[in-house]
């Protein structure tokens, strides 16, 4: 029995991945501002998505579709 595999959301807002997004798991806007904040704070980008996705700036901006 196959299953239809589960459309894939963003990490960090939930919003539904476009198929070229889904390398990071990060939707576009997401994957723009992670990548700023580490350029922004010279650290790598998998630690910055891992801080912004267990703050409290983007459990705000989930609930409101950024």
């Amino acid at each position: 029995m196959a299953t239809d595999p589960l459309p894939q959301s963003c990490r960090l807002c939930h919003a539904p991945l476009l198929t070229g997004e889904s390398s990071r798991r990060l939707c576009s806007v997401c994957d723009e501002y992670a990548q700023h904040v580490a350029l922004q704070t010279n650290r790598q980008l998998e630690r910055v998505v891992g801080d912004l996705q267990n703050g409290a700036l983007f459990v705000a901006a989930s609930r409101n579709a950024h």
